[in-house]
């Protein structure tokens, strides 16, 4: 029988060995990638995890499962989402990873015993903080976790689409009808209003227990903190067409993937344009402009995820050539 304890402190030996053997490690379908490398991506998140779980015992905790002798057999991250509780009015929480062994079909049902402990004692843990809403996100084959989220009653919200380019395949950025520049302080009322309503198949605005007003105001308060307050090496795309702002593309180096591999690894995204004929040209020069950017300041790969309701932006993801495609599942919980 599989037993569950919370773990503070380092990491063990046991559960760094569990985390080397995980199939679907952070960015594992960056294929050039070593395998050293991304294991010490992975090492360092859970080090980094454990650090505010030790520290903060009332806001995460970190979960072990162990079999009948004492072998650590998975592990799970939970953490109590502050933003996320005070703008949709919702005690909130999330799962940022959860490793439940092999997800081989030899192994399936040693996993899938790991993985109906663990999520049942997350569950436990939420409810005893007063925890409303849950979310996770998986890889698409992670059947034993996957089917032990739904025994405990959480459902499919979104499947989202990762895109890869690289350097050597992409098509150069050539000016077209779009002057393409950095966001300027003037442009933020019109940012915030091209914002409004262009992510309505997203996993938020989907979930029918929260408010479409809601949802709205997260993604607001999302863009406006890109615009105005960015990470350092992150910016803001304006694509202006005839002196009128037509969308906006946020992109930024990855700095975790960069320091763990030793690659050079852009995120493209969050980005919204017009409704109008004029879309998806916009869209295109703002992805083409920045992945061009990303090879002249060296990097390797470009990155982008698009939820699969947003068939649009899909669609012209698919047209600019990814070298490789992957796609992730994120389910809800809802606590009644």
């Amino acid at each position: 029988m599989t037993k569950i304890e919370i773990h503070t402190g380092d990491i063990t030996d046991e559960i760094a060995s569990i985390a080397r053997g995980y199939e679907f490690k952070p960015y594992y379908f960056v294929t050039a990638a070593s395998d050293e490398g991304l294991n010490k991506l992975l090492l360092n998140r859970i080090s980094k995890f454990l650090m505010v779980a030790t520290s903060h015992p009332d806001k995460a905790a970190m979960f072990v499962a162990r079999d009948e002798s004492r072998a650590v057999t998975g592990f799970a991250g939970v953490q109590i989402l502050d933003f996320d509780t005070a703008v949709l009015g919702v005690p909130s929480g999330k799962i940022p990873f959860c490793v439940v062994g092999s997800s081989a079909r030899e192994h399936y049902e040693t996993s899938r015993a790991t993985a109906d402990a663990l999520v049942g004692s997350i569950l436990d843990w939420f409810r005893e903080k007063g925890i409303v809403f849950t979310n996770i996100r998986t890889a698409a084959l992670e059947l034993p976790l996957i089917h032990a989220l739904e025994k405990y009653g959480f459902y499919l919200i979104d499947n989202g689409m990762t895109a890869i380019y690289h350097k050597d395949s992409v098509t150069r950025y050539e000016k077209g009808s779009y002057d393409i520049r950095l966001f300027a302080g003037k442009d933020l009322p019109t940012v915030l209003d091209i914002m409004k309503g262009a992510y309505t198949n997203d996993r938020f605005h989907q979930e029918p227990h929260i408010p479409y007003e809601k949802a709205e105001e997260l993604y607001q308060l999302w863009i406006r903190r890109i615009a105005t307050d960015p990470h350092d090496q992150e910016w803001l795309l304006i694509a202006e067409r005839k002196g009128q702002i037509k969308g906006f593309l946020q992109y930024e180096n990855n700095k975790e993937f960069t320091e763990a591999t030793g690659m050079g690894l852009f995120s493209y995204g969050p980005a919204a344009v017009v409704r109008d004929r004029t879309a998806l040209g916009a869209y295109y020069t703002l992805l083409s402009f920045a992945v061009d950017d990303t090879v002249m300041r060296g990097s390797d790969y470009g990155m982008t995820r698009i939820p699969f309701g947003i068939q649009a932006i899909l669609k012209m993801t698919l047209r600019f050539g990814p070298s490789f495609m992957t796609n992730d599942l994120t389910f809800h919980h809802w606590r009644g």
